[in-house]
């Protein structure tokens, strides 16, 4: 039921962001950009509810997420792929067991992401498991 209620909280929220995105205008002489708006949520998996979420926005950068700009950049090199974005480096995960499910749906340059949902073995680990997506 949880899953289901996440699909439909971010379906509600990308529907949301595609009516206030901006539309170019005919004077721009320009497309306007294609939607990206990704819901991020992380939650405990022994059942207390949600940690955090967020929403990550790009082009331009915005959304709830503290580290929208970075996290935007390195989902860019990775095509929008969150299971492709690299372990920051130089960071080690802490020795805890308080196991978080992450998960991500959306859209990434107007073409709707793989949904993602990885389980790490507490909330510090997620947030330097993909770079900076899930560190909000």
């Amino acid at each position: 039921m949880r899953g289901v209620f996440r699909l439909i909280l971010g379906a509600g929220l990308v529907a949301g962001g595609m009516a206030a995105a901006p539309a170019a205008s005919a004077a721009d002489g320009a497309p306007p950009a294609p939607l990206t708006v990704i819901t991020l949520q992380v939650a405990s998996q022994l059942g207390s509810g949600p940690l955090r979420t967020a929403t990550l926005e790009c082009d331009p950068v915005g959304g709830t997420h503290s580290n929208a700009k970075t996290a935007c950049a390195e989902l860019a090199a990775a095509n929008g792929d969150v299971r492709q974005v690299p372990w920051r480096s130089g960071w080690a995960c802490p020795d805890i067991w308080k196991p978080v499910v992450a998960t991500a749906t959306g859209y990434w340059q107007g073409v709707p992401i793989k949904p993602y949902s990885e389980t790490f073995t507490n909330d510090g680990c997620a947030r330097i498991g993909h770079g900076h997506v899930l560190d909000f």
